[in-house]
């Protein structure tokens, strides 16, 4: 045995990081353990940026939780010193009736939050770079931007392990195994107790956690193109997320340095963290290369990519909750490719509910009894 825990963190990716963070100024017993040296590019959490938006097209339901996001993003800035937001705004494009259009209006409408209607021309104005048609309208989000994912991950573990949180890293979990009053984690290196466990572990939560064999795996490629645009800089574009066709999407990021970084949104084929191709094809790189020619005014060259996962449920939402018959586990899956802008209050949630508090927000659309039969 190599240690007893009142809590441990299984998973230092997004949520894993956070959850940790937040249990560490508890006074708690705590620790993290991470198959590999978070933050790492392994999982779903890499890749230099991430969107944060609060009109939030998928559901509105969602927004009371991105307003809370960012109040703890600041939180962990502040305790960190790190940089770890920029705001850029954000656009919505698409046609009048695309559901990134409406979802968008639906969202700040319903919580006050600031946005402009852009029509063609407005857009064409304001964003020379884009290449709209005739059709496509923009919905412009005041308060969105990037979250830098790799420092945010770091600056969560920097500021635990200094809050006295125990973090194990290069340590592969095999098993859990749940008594009545403690969990038995078994790692490559040895056996820990702890009093709750949280599994954060993000593609790989099925192996711990069978009944989440719902889940799906999903290739995801993020593409970097090198142009001398200046309009392309972060000063003077924002994050966009463009729906094409009803249901399909790509969305992207200002040149931060390296280019700007385009990706398809659900477009990669079904996978596995063991069987991930990680290697982006030249047939890939020319697809993605025409889309940039087909919706900007520019021409570009490609700089590199790289390859990551989304791990999805089938409705999209994310799970956060107590495992269905151990209630000293607690699940989070906060994924389906849109889940990292929450981590810093899913991490606050999932602390609540190993601490036993009442989570601060209604997590009721986030329970996995939702996919019972």
């Amino acid at each position: 045995m190599r240690g007893t825990f009142d809590i441990l963190v299984i998973g230092l990716g997004a949520a894993g990081s956070s959850a940790l963070y937040h249990l560490s100024k508890t006074g708690k017993k705590v620790g993290g353990i991470d198959q590999f040296m978070p933050p790492h590019t392994h999982g779903s959490s890499h890749g230099q940026s991430r969107i944060i938006r609060q009109a939030y097209h998928e559901d509105p339901r969602y927004v009371p939780f991105i307003k809370r996001a960012y109040v703890l993003w600041e939180e962990i800035e502040k305790n960190s010193g790190k940089l770890l937001f920029r705001k850029t705004g954000g656009l919505m494009l698409g046609n009048p009736n695309a559901g990134v259009i409406k979802g968008a209006e639906l969202s700040a409408q319903m919580h006050d939050i600031p946005y402009a209607y852009l029509s063609n021309q407005e857009i064409r104005t304001r964003f020379p770079a884009f290449k709209p048609g005739n059709d496509i309208v923009g919905v412009l989000e005041k308060n969105a931007g990037i979250l830098f994912p790799e420092d945010c991950i770091k600056a969560y573990l920097e500021v635990a392990a200094a809050n006295r949180a125990n973090i194990l890293k290069n340590e592969k979990v095999l098993s859990l195994n749940t008594h009545t009053d403690v969990v038995e984690v078994t790692t490559n290196q040895g056996h820990y107790l702890a009093n709750k466990v949280i599994v954060a572990t993000g593609a790989w939560i099925s192996a711990f956690i069978p009944d989440l064999n719902l889940l799906t795996v999903e290739r995801q490629v993020l593409y970097w193109f090198k142009t001398n645009n200046q309009s392309l800089r972060v000063d003077d574009l924002p994050v966009y997320i463009w729906e094409y066709a009803p249901g399909k999407m790509f969305y992207g990021f200002p040149d931060l340095g390296d280019g700007i970084k385009v990706a398809h949104h659900h477009a990669g084929e079904i996978t596995s963290p063991e069987t991930l191709n990680r290697h982006v094809s030249p047939e890939e790189i020319q697809s993605m290369k025409k889309v940039v020619s087909d919706y900007f005014n520019l021409n570009v060259a490609f700089n590199y990519g790289t390859v990551c996962m989304y791990t999805n449920t089938p409705d999209e939402r994310f799970i956060i909750d107590y495992h269905p018959q151990h209630k000293n586990i607690i699940i989070a899956s906060p994924c389906s490719g849109h889940g990292f802008k929450f981590a810093s209050v899913t991490g606050k949630l999932l602390s609540q509910l190993a601490l036993d508090e009442k989570p601060e927000l209604d997590i009721s659309m986030f329970r996995i009894n939702r996919f019972a039969k």
